[in-house]
């Protein structure tokens, strides 16, 4: 029993990585580099909203399209439901991490006497913040290469603020959705869909 439990076990982190190797994570998060860059550069906040209801859509449309005609409509058992869970958990104190980060940044160290460059201390918090919200993802998930994607996310907003540069948003960007294509169409050459009445629920 303790075996079949394990092999159960195995079969469904398996079918969840390859679930998540359509590259469209890769994709989702080069194009809100590229979204933040492009906006930054314009001075509109109305183009990063649009462009980053365009990169939620071309996730949305490729796993719909794409990656469940390939791999099935996967249902996870309840401790890959927890696990999602934690997630959901850690975004939401992450956030609530940021925003004491910013009060202590513009409050409190300033009532201690101590006046930092008060954006560069901004900049480092919500990059740290960036890194816990990725590696935390990473972990629970066991998806690793989401914490590389937090990487290039933090380093392109550190960055850019302290150079004051958006370019490092456009590199950043481009090399995460160049990295996310690649994987895409090796996704779909190694995954064929199946033909009529080939294809299992899994």
């Amino acid at each position: 029993m303790k075996t079949t439990k394990l092999d159960l076990k195995h079969l469904e982190r398996t079918a969840w990585r390859s679930y998540h190797q359509d590259g469209l994570w890769d994709v989702f998060i080069g194009l809100l580099l590229l979204s933040a860059g492009v906006s930054s550069i314009v001075g509109s906040d109305w183009i990063n909203l649009v462009l980053m209801l365009g990169a939620a859509g071309v996730m949305a449309l490729g796993k719909h399209f794409v990656t469940v005609p390939r791999m099935g409509a996967v249902q996870f058992g309840a401790e890959r439901k927890a696990k999602n869970r934690k997630v959901a958990l850690l975004l939401f104190l992450t956030v609530l991490l940021g925003v004491a980060l910013y009060a202590a940044a513009v409050t409190n160290l300033e009532v201690l006497g101590w006046q930092p460059d008060q954006g560069t201390l901004t900049t480092l918090a919500m990059s740290l913040v960036i890194l816990v919200i990725f590696g935390g993802i990473a972990y629970w998930l066991d998806f690793p290469r989401m914490l590389l994607m937090g990487l290039a996310f933090a380093a392109a907003f550190a960055t850019s603020r302290l150079l004051d540069t958006p370019v490092t948003f456009l590199v950043a960007g481009a090399a995460v959705l160049a990295w996310g294509a690649a994987l895409f169409v090796s996704f779909v050459r190694r995954y064929p869909v199946p033909g009529p009445g080939g294809g299992d629920e899994r």
